[in-house]
């Protein structure tokens, strides 16, 4: 073992010098070539900026959260320039937590807000990140402990978005309100106010006539006087760092401008070209999404204990070998000391036996060490990383900063059961030979499993259920979790073990496609109406309030409406649980002890045979290939150990990846022939694509002799090579269509399917389908007849066939046909069951408990009118004009709503406004706000509902005895799956009631 000949020593930067330095002192202490600035020559984008009221912002010594509100405005059209004047401005003045959350009220000359919770919660980390970006210590990394509040404090959660769109002008910038979402390395090492995020749509970005990515390869980012320029983009998101670059403004010290970096010394840093010379360009490009994964950052390792090993590969193979000859692909080791630490800072219960992470220049799994002595709890910090982990030579792990040295944790190794089947492996199961009704079997078992609680309203204890059926079937609690826990989710185990929307792509963002995160204290409700904004979560409030489907016409239907949802889930998207499997995370065997066709898996937990009850924790036999129990590898739970013997690597079989799915169900295992060899990539398969293939060092070379200009625009276009078109989804279409028309195993399957996966690594191996391959392509797969189940899906979904193309079905079944026909059939079985429940009440005909307090306050005003007392009946009749005023809104909406979406939410505003009254009040606001929905409530439900959500639930809840709880609270129950699981058993006994 031997020091890893780690990344070179980082120029000075805003978290690793002990006093604030000056620009030129960080250019003459860089190690890096004298090379020409970056982006100095672009031209300008404005994305928000005034020149004279800049000045004004600088000398007002306006908060960053402050100036990126008012530059929001501005993008938005809610306000001009010219409004924005000194007056507004100095009441704009103080710390972001003080003034943000005020600028559109100041700006439109109203009284500002009380202060939102959930707005303060986003301000308040801007002050936080600022305090500690000025403090120039590197704070934001983590590890240091207590800051101003939070414990165990780390920066760069804030993100930043814009949007990319045309206007009649031409392309603009639209800025999104910041929020806390996740945090990755380099918000982290520069702040989160120095990242922005640009995201670019589709049919914008590849619109030959919109011209985007020659627009944007020649222009720098101009928001509010500051400079960003792009470094790197990924599935329609252009990264941008803020420089150290002014437009028409001076530096402020005071805010930190001095400690900002040039894009220059950033490349320098993280991924400097003179040490990556040998690689493509193009793969130089991809190695910036390293720094944007999602993560937490943990342990600080020493340059003394950052080791360096070689790869075991396929016996006999010399040389640098093909992923598939690698047997410990991207699967480094770390010592029990470095997992022990991160256990108890992450707060997990256990240790984990490997973690997936980032770590300097380098990404992967690190598992265990195999040496008993490294496996010792205490002790320092200890890692080793293989060859195949490292993406990025930064140089000498002496001169690493923290940044570099500190394991950004992305995910713990951990088991999900049971897993679930996808499309393409019920289509490989069927071709190995897995009958049909084995899977359709599956499928009927799985349905009715999912849907039994949401049918049963037989019980005292049933909406129990059907609370939780409804919780589970949005995922309502892992969802508030993550907006509570802001970008920690797959770091502290909560969801799947990779995100959603992953096909094998290099890094991951998981920003875009998570559930839109909010503070925790707000799961998303309507302003006005206090209803949540999610079906299910709507659903989950009505539940808990007291109302039940069989008497709230209302409810009855939402509930319709998501037990839709599920059943067209699992018809849709093929996604069947097999109870007898699980999902875990694969690990090269450490010890050489497994042979080639063996695995081995241990479970912390027990895992319960569903048919016998049986309890054990290591499986046993036959799994496709076989499952063991070596004793050596006892320690070693919660992850699948591959062998590392063999021709090729076990993982190459299955497709590569780092999680697979194990299956011990009987019927299924015993089904699957197997035997076939694995296929090979055709002989001509480079023949289809054009190489544009250039290394860096030739890139540099070519670079360096062009004008100041051309030279960065010519590095503006590799940092956006994320942008290019792909065609990645079209190939995996026409791969889907020709293993429909000509099996799974066929030449042209196996042909399209290696013109996907060599697309989807386009990006770093700088191939490009040449046109006329993919014209060929497109002419005999993009209008080749639709296969029958994929007609079937698009027709329950609505979606129009444009181009009106035929229709094909497999003449001798399909196992896609035949799971969409099954499940069609049980789907419509269902609903049917669940329509002939309809209830009799209508949703015009009012619910007693809601229009009880109308009722009572009526009796009571004609009581007090004719004892001479007019103001209570005054009052109501003023209460009634106003709701049936906010009703003639609403109904008027209902015209409207397809032209402006939010038609309804003013009617709600309306509403949600006191009445004109004529006199003296004599109710509370509190009651006032109470009749207003009682009366609505006779009116008409689903009015009633839409504009007073919140109040209603009150009422429902003290009519059936409620408890008071804080919203708060309310955000953090659920129903344990034990206490469902009792209640299901106890089904019939009131005794429980």
């Amino acid at each position: 073992m031997h020091n890893i000949p780690g990344p070179s020593s980082p120029p000075p930067s805003p978290s690793t010098l002990p006093q604030p330095p000056k620009r030129h002192q960080l250019e003459a202490t860089t190690n890096a070539p004298r090379r020409n600035p970056f982006g100095t020559e672009l031209d300008p984008f404005i994305i928000a900026h005034d020149a004279e009221v800049q000045r004004l912002l600088d000398e007002l010594d306006l908060a960053w959260g402050t100036t990126f509100e008012i530059a929001r405005g501005i993008t938005k059209g809610q306000w001009t320039w010219s409004a924005v004047t000194r007056e507004k401005l100095e009441q704009l003045r103080g710390p972001n937590a003080r003034a943000a959350h005020q600028v559109t009220a100041v700006m439109q000359g109203r009284e500002a807000p009380r202060s939102a919770a959930g707005e303060l919660w986003c301000v308040v980390e801007y002050d936080r990140e600022q305090d500690a970006i000025i403090e120039n210590k590197g704070r934001g990394l983590g590890g240091m402990g207590l800051w101003k509040g939070k414990d165990d404090w780390y920066g760069g959660r804030i993100q930043q978005v814009g949007r990319l769109v045309r206007t009649q002008r031409g392309l603009s910038i639209q800025l999104e309100k910041p929020e806390i979402r996740r945090s990755h390395r380099f918000s982290r090492f520069l702040g989160s106010r120095r990242i922005l995020q640009v995201r670019i749509a589709d049919d914008l970005l590849y619109k030959p006539s919109n011209n985007v990515r020659a627009v944007l390869g020649s222009s720098k980012f101009i928001l509010c006087g500051r400079v960003f320029l792009p470094f790197h983009a990924k599935e329609g998101s252009m990264y941008l760092i803020e420089t150290d670059q002014n437009y028409e403004r001076v530096s402020n010290s005071l805010d930190g401008d001095d400690l900002r970096m040039s894009l220059r010394h950033f490349i320098d840093w993280h991924n400097p070209l003179d040490l990556n010379q040998e690689q493509p360009i193009s793969k130089w490009s991809t190695r910036w999404a390293l720094g944007l994964s999602t993560s937490v950052p943990t342990i600080e390792i020493e340059p003394e204990n950052i080791f360096q090993i070689k790869d075991i590969n396929v016996k006999g193979w010399e040389g640098k070998a093909p992923a598939e000859k690698v047997l410990t692909d991207g699967c480094g080791l770390i010592n029990g000391a470095a997992l022990t630490q991160i256990m108890r800072i992450m707060k997990y219960s256990i240790r984990p036996t490997a973690v997936q992470g980032r770590f300097g220049g380098s990404k992967g799994m690190w598992l265990l060490h195999f040496d008993s002595h490294e496996q010792h709890p205490d002790g320092p910090a200890k890692i080793w990383i293989r060859s195949s982990q490292t993406k990025i030579n930064q140089g000498e792990a002496i001169k690493l900063g923290r940044a570099q040295r500190i394991f950004d944790l992305l995910a713990p190794s951990r088991v999900i059961g049971p897993a679930r089947l996808s499309s393409q492996t019920l289509i490989n199961l069927s071709f190995n030979g897995v009958s049909h009704q084995i899977l359709k079997k599956l499928m009927a078992e799985g349905l009715e499993e999912e849907v039994k609680s949401f049918m049963d309203w037989t019980h005292p204890h049933s909406m129990i259920l059907v609370w939780k059926a409804v919780e589970r079937a949005g995922s309502v609690v892992v969802s508030r979790l993550r907006r509570l826990l802001s970008g920690q989710a797959r770091a502290l185990g909560l969801g799947q073990l990779r995100p959603l929307d992953d096909q094998g792509q290099e890094d991951e963002e998981e920003d875009g496609h998570l559930d839109h995160l909010q503070p925790p204290t707000d799961i998303g409700h309507k302003k006005a109406s206090g209803q949540p904004v999610t079906l299910h979560e709507t659903v989950l409030e009505l539940l808990q309030s007291g109302f039940h489907p069989l008497k709230l016409d209302l409810l009855f239907k939402k509930l319709e409406s998501i037990i839709t949802l599920v059943l067209n889930d699992y018809v849709e998207k093929f996604h069947i649980p097999v109870m007898e499997s699980c999902e875990a995370y694969i690990v090269p065997d450490p010890y050489g002890v497994l042979e080639e066709d063996q695995i081995h898996f241990r479970s912390s937990e027990s895992i319960i045979n569903p048919s016998t009850g049986e309890q054990t924790d290591i499986i046993l036999g036959d799994v496709l290939v076989k499952a063991i129990a070596h004793p050596k590898l006892s320690n070693y739970v919660n992850v699948i150990v591959f062998p590392i013997k063999g021709t090729q690597s076990l993982a190459s079989f299955l497709g590569g990846g780092d999680t697979v799915m194990l299956n011990w169900y009987k019927p299924l295992v015993e089904q699957f022939k197997g035997g076939y060899p694995l296929c090979s990539a055709p002989s001509n398969l480079s023949t289809f694509f054009e190489r544009e293939v250039e290394h860096v060092r030739d890139f540099d070379r070519r670079v360096s002799m062009l004008e100041l200009k051309p030279a960065q625009q010519e590095f503006q276009k590799i940092f956006l090579l994320g942008l290019a078109e792909t065609r990645v989804g079209l190939y995996s279409k026409y791969h889907d269509t020709a293993v429909y028309h000509c099996g799974y195993g066929s030449n042209d399957a196996i042909h399209l399917a290696y013109m996907f996966t060599t697309c989807l690594d386009a990006s770093k191996t700088g191939l490009r389908v040449k046109t006329e391959v993919f014209e060929q392509d497109k002419q005999r797969w993009g209008r080749a007849k639709i296969p029958w189940y994929t007609s079937k899906l698009e027709e329950g979904k609505n979606v129009k066939n444009s181009t009106e193309k035929l229709v094909y079905k497999h003449p001798s079944g399909f196992i896609l046909d035949a799971l969409v026909e099954e499940g069609e059939k049980l789907r419509d079985e269902f609903l049917k069951i669940y329509a002939s429940r309809r209830p009799m009440v209508q949703s015009g005909e009012g619910d007693e408990d809601l229009s009880r307090p109308w009722k009572i306050a009526k009796a009571k005003a004609d009581k007090a009118r004719s004892q001479g007392i007019l103001g209570f009946s005054e009052n109501l009749a003023d209460i009634q004009s106003h709701v049936e005023k906010a009703r003639g809104e609403y109904q008027r909406a209902g015209v409207k709503s397809q032209a402006d979406p939010q038609a309804y939410d003013k009617a709600a505003s309306f509403f949600a406004n006191p009445p004109a009254f004529r006199g003296f009040v004599f109710f509370s606001d509190d009651d006032v706000q109470i009749l207003k929905a009682s009366f609505a409530s006779t009116l008409s439900l689903t009015f009633a509902f839409s504009v007073a959500f919140r109040v209603l639930c009150a009422i429902e809840a003290r009519a059936v005895g409620n408890i008071s709880i804080t919203h708060q609270f309310a955000q953090s129950i659920t129903i344990p799956n034990i206490v469902s699981r009792m209640l299901s058993q106890a089904s019939g006994d009131t005794s429980m009631e």
